[in-house]
């Protein structure tokens, strides 16, 4: 009888692990998607930050691959419909958002308890990963492989005449320090949720 009261328990726990997983994965698409109307309705358009990278990385890293990649993709479809802006790039950014999502999970294959730096550093690559899939995919349709990489790389370096400074860089720098300081904080909260 014990062990039968042993696998009911360890069954309600784990029914409550996957209840919690399916709570966060929600809120980091709900955050995600919000800060990004919120960054839209008070600056419009204006390139800095990437708060969907944020909260797809973070989920990745916490969660795993399956959510990161969910939260990649649902974010992207989710803030496009709700902006009015979806179309065909939709498709690009929100697989290729969910290709990094699933990445991210491999930082914590890598480090097991990752540094600041690591998790930094690995962040970078990621949104950097996914700024060049997003804009090479993006203009496939259109120029060889060959000429939307270099024009995925120029637009993403080189300041442009509607932005004058480095879009691409600006904004993986700044959406790797959010990351850095966030996920420490989230990854404490969910330790203790997760006891």
């Amino acid at each position: 009888m014990d062990g039968l009261s042993n696998q009911l328990n360890a069954g309600g726990i784990a029914q409550k692990l996957e209840l919690r997983q399916l709570v966060l994965t929600t809120c980091f698409i709900v955050l995600g998607t919000s800060l990004r109307l919120l960054k839209h309705v008070l600056v419009g358009p204006v390139q800095f930050v990437n708060f969907l990278a944020v909260f797809t990385i973070i989920g990745g890293l916490l969660l795993g691959y399956m959510a990161g990649a969910f939260i990649g993709v649902m974010s992207f479809i989710v803030s496009d419909l709700l902006l009015g802006s979806a179309g065909l790039w939709t498709v690009f950014t929100s697989l290729s958002m969910g290709f990094v999502g699933a990445l991210s999970a491999l930082i914590r294959r890598i480090e097991k308890d990752s540094s600041l730096l690591g998790v930094g550093v690995c962040s970078y690559l990621l949104v950097l990963t996914y700024d060049i899939l997003s804009s090479v995919m993006s203009q496939i349709l259109f120029v060889p492989l060959a000429v939307a990489f270099i024009w995925s790389i120029i637009g993403l370096f080189l300041p442009s005449p509607p932005a004058f400074y480095p879009v691409g860089l600006v904004t993986e720098i700044v959406t790797v320090v959010l990351i850095v300081l966030i996920y420490p904080q989230v990854k404490r909260v969910w330790k203790e949720v997760k006891s």
